[in-house]
């Protein structure tokens, strides 16, 4: 037997199965698993009559099980001949067949969750007849294939049906949902809870000793699936609208989702030994899909490797901030605060005066009270972590000071050598800016090798993307820190050179001055921003803009058409700037925070629909035909030839930086991958053609950049 699996027999007659992969931080179902399982089992059984009971656990102090081998996944031939399918199918139904002789071993089995059991993790654990967790933070339970673009593969599905019923079980794996220890206890995952490792293994040995008759729930003969079967009346309303739901919902974009429900309804259907049969063919079916194939790439390995640190300098050493101040007490800053103290870091929340720090402050206390896993003690840790003050001498020991004042040069210069005045020579300036230059910044520092750009996004306590701008003169020291404070606040981290909207910002910007421009050309606006859905992006250009604000766009378009009359130029904005300037100055809509912008907003800011008077002012003969393909490849291509337009320019340099940064950051339709991977799934050259025609019609923005053309001939791709 492999040394991945330890078998330890104890003076009770229960034997430990230990999981510890040599090499590996964390145990992982791949082909080491295969051939130690196997094994593991036959020796079990050869001793099941001279044994108590099993108790599995891992050897790895806080880590148990992580699930299956994603890189082997992606090895795989996307288009498998006939042969060659069935027997990736047979493969797949004997991998299953460890855990399926572990719950027939005709003794209990019990296992110890010290760690995160996600995954292929879990499906070991609900192989076992007893589950029992530590009650930690380190603690994750669930099954979050989903994310991956991917479902259980190793009995999770049949599994969770069986122990759950069908209505309970399907947004578990439908929506890939990780759960704390106390959660899954409260959702029925776990059956108990442990505060260290000793009493985990003394409870759950206990109940092997009460229980030597154990076996699954759905083998004991008044076994009744809970909430009943799929024909049963009570599951009429789930079976017969759920396929409903989750189209409406995914608009055909996500094959996971609809395959997880037909597994889950089917599953249920059958008898359990066919059941095992019907997961593993919708397994199979998502493996060999090229959406899971995206989302594999970019939320497994590519975020691996942004997790391990690709874009960070590898020679200077980890670290954490301990104070952390932050200009400006407004929603972002405020957020940034709350952000920053609920993971333990000691805040200086400054602002002109002490009025207006205390009201970001607030922010907190009304963040504090939204989240659920706040109690009232960690509440009040948290907010005596945040120092609002209007003194900036407050801020003078902190080692990193991030700017989120507003977006103009002369308030960030003011504010920059204010503060620069009182901090310490190796502290870092972080400009939190979503286009402004940063190397222009820069020049009002006397330390431009400790100036940095920090793009947070807005909620910024929720999202969890930050855009790490590097200036000509930033230092790595900078640029190091920036990237483990991000780390540290339990963000993703990209990193980008400095040019004019940097990534995020010039990407989003293609799609929100299409939108515009189709509004302009008389397009229905309801088409464009169903359009923006079928894409799978979260929300349209239109409604886009009305959350950032109409009006910010306004003030925007007002500078560059004062740069350029200071140049003694004329400043022309075309279709798109016109379309602004009717929401603002004849309209009087600025946005959502107003109530009113390209849709109207109830009290809340909820979103009601599209303002009926925008067919007045642009379309005012009747709305135009456009072809529906047309207005989708309009609002998803300029992102993604942007995107390849900025990584030929050298502003960005990394692929797995563009594609996470373009889902997290600005909504990019997540089964794509990203922008990179979008262009891979669809083949260069397919892809530069599309453009090409679409360029003819509408315009130079989709001309296929250069870089696009070289790869597509020498048959490469964006990795």
């Amino acid at each position: 037997m492999s040394n991945y699996i330890r078998l330890e027999k104890d003076a009770d007659g229960i034997v430990e199965l230990i999981f510890d992969q040599p090499g590996k931080s964390v145990n992982v179902m791949g082909d080491d698993y295969a051939e130690a399982m196997p094994k593991a089992l036959d020796e079990l059984e050869a001793m099941k009559d001279d044994i108590t009971g099993v108790y599995i656990r891992s050897g790895k102090p806080g880590q148990f099980f992580a699930g299956g081998d994603i890189t082997q996944m992606l090895e795989m031939d996307l288009n498998p001949e006939p042969a060659e399918r069935q027997r990736m199918f047979e493969e797949l139904l004997k991998s299953k067949e460890p855990l399926q002789r572990l719950e027939a071993l005709g003794v209990p089995v019990a296992v110890g969750i010290n760690g995160a059991a996600l995954g292929g993790g879990y499906e070991i654990a609900l192989a076992c007849h007893y589950r029992v967790a530590l009650n930690d933070s380190k603690v994750q339970i669930g099954l979050p294939e989903a994310m991956l673009g991917l479902m259980p593969g190793a009995g999770g599905v049949v599994r969770l049906v069986r122990l759950l019923g069908m209505e309970k079980a399907l947004p578990l794996i439908a929506q890939g949902k990780r759960l704390r220890a106390e959660r899954a206890l409260e959702a029925g995952l776990i059956d108990a809870l442990a505060e260290d490792e000793a009493e985990m293994a003394a409870h759950a040995k206990a109940w092997i000793k009460a229980n030597p008759e154990a076996c699954q729930p759905w083998e004991k003969p008044e076994y009744a699936m809970p909430g009943g079967l799929p024909d049963d009346p009570a599951a009429q309303g789930l079976t017969y609208f759920g396929p409903i739901n989750v189209m409406n919902q995914t608009h055909g974009n996500m094959p996971a989702q609809q395959v997880i429900f037909a597994a889950v309804v089917d599953t249920a259907r059958v008898d359990y030994d066919t059941a095992h049969k019907v997961e593993a063919r919708y397994f199979q079916r998502l493996l060999l899909d090229q959406v899971s194939r995206n989302m594999m790439t970019t939320f497994f390995v590519q975020m691996n490797q942004l997790d391990a640190g690709a874009s960070r300098p590898d020679d200077i050493a980890k670290r954490e901030v301990k104070k952390l101040g932050i200009l400006g007490a407004g929603v972002m800053g405020a957020g940034i605060a709350f952000n920053a103290a609920k993971v333990g870091i000691e805040v200086v929340l400054k602002d002109i005066d002490q009025e207006r720090a205390d009201k970001g402050k607030e922010y907190a206390v009304t963040a504090c009270e939204r989240d659920r896993r706040l109690d009232e003690a960690a509440s009040e840790a948290l907010l005596a972590r945040i120092h609002a003050t209007g003194e900036a001498a407050d801020l003078a020991d902190c080692e990193l000071v991030i700017e989120a004042v507003f977006e103009d040069r002369r308030v960030k210069a003011t504010v920059t050598k204010e503060t620069e005045t009182v901090l310490g020579e190796s502290a870092i300036f972080a400009s939190n800016t979503s286009a402004l230059p940063i190397t222009e910044l820069a020049e009002a520092s006397v330390r431009p090798q400790n100036f940095i750009g920090m793009h947070f996004f807005s909620p910024a306590e929720r999202m969890p993307l930050v855009e790490i701008i590097t200036g000509e003169q930033t230092s790595d020291e900078a640029l190091a820190l920036a990237f483990d404070l991000s780390q540290q606040l339990g963000k993703k981290p990209i990193v980008v050179k400095d040019a004019p909207g940097f990534f995020t910002t010039r990407v989003i910007g293609q799609t929100i001055e299409q939108g515009q421009l189709m509004l302009a050309e008389g397009v229905n606006p309801a088409l464009i921003e169903n359009a923006a859905a079928f894409n799978g992006s979260p929300m349209g250009p239109l409604e886009t803009l009305d959350s950032i604000s109409i009006e910010t766009a306004y003030h925007g378009m007002q500078g560059r058409k004062a740069d350029a009359e200071a140049r003694g130029e004329t400043f022309d904005g075309g279709p798109v700037s016109e379309v602004i300037r009717v929401m603002v100055e004849d309209c009087k809509r600025t946005g959502q925070r107003a109530g009113a912008g390209f849709y109207d907003y109830n009290e809340k800011g909820k979103k009601i629909a599209t303002w009926p008077g925008l067919k007045d002012y642009f379309a005012p003969h009747g709305y135009v035909d456009i072809d529906f393909q047309d207005v989708r490849d309009r609002l998803l291509f300029p992102q993604v030839l942007e995107a390849i337009r900025i990584m030929e320019q050298g502003v960005l340099t990394s692929v797995p930086d563009g594609n996470i940064g373009s889902i997290m950051g600005i909504g990019f339709p997540p089964h794509t991958g990203g922008v990179f991977q979008c262009v891979n799934a669809y083949g260069l050259q397919a892809f530069a053609v599309r453009a090409a025609e679409l360029a003819t019609k509408y315009g130079d923005v989709f001309s296929p950049p250069q870089l696009l053309l070289d790869m597509a001939e020498r048959g490469e791709t964006f990795s």
